[in-house]
This record gives structure tokens, sequence and C-alpha cells, in this order.
């Protein structure tokens, strides 16, 4: 398994002032335990069809991770 993470931005509050006006702009991350990219790319599928969201990035973080266990 490999680390996957996805850095992504969505609008945050806008102040408007008089003749001035700013928007924050949130960026987050996601982390993802796959074999290959392919499958982040899938997963991510929802984040990449919501016109709110821009994905920035879908990079690997960590090359080789050992899972001891899972909760699932």
């Amino acid at each position: 398994m490999k680390v996957f993470q996805v850095v992504y931005e969505h609008d945050g509050e806008t102040i408007a002032e008089p003749g001035k006006r700013s928007t924050e702009i949130n960026r987050m991350t996601l982390r993802y335990a796959a074999e290959h990219i392919a499958e982040v790319w899938e997963a991510i599928e929802w984040l990449r069809n919501d016109e709110e969201q821009t994905v920035m990035a879908v990079f690997e973080e960590h090359p080789a991770i050992t899972v001891l266990g899972s909760n699932v």
C-alpha cells in the first residue's frame, strides 16, 4: 500500500467593504491508502464532480506502508 494525498480548495467567507471585496480560499487535504493512484482518482469522483470544489493535486505522499489492522 501507498499513501496518497488529495489537495482541494473551496471558497470560504466573503468580506465586502466599500470599494473592496475579498473571498477566503480554504485548502483541504485528504489522505488515502491504496495500491495505485487510479484507485484514488476513482474514489474522489464525488469531489471532482462538485462544482464548488477544485482539486489542486493528487500525489503519492509515502511510497510504502504496511497495514497492520483494520477497524472495518
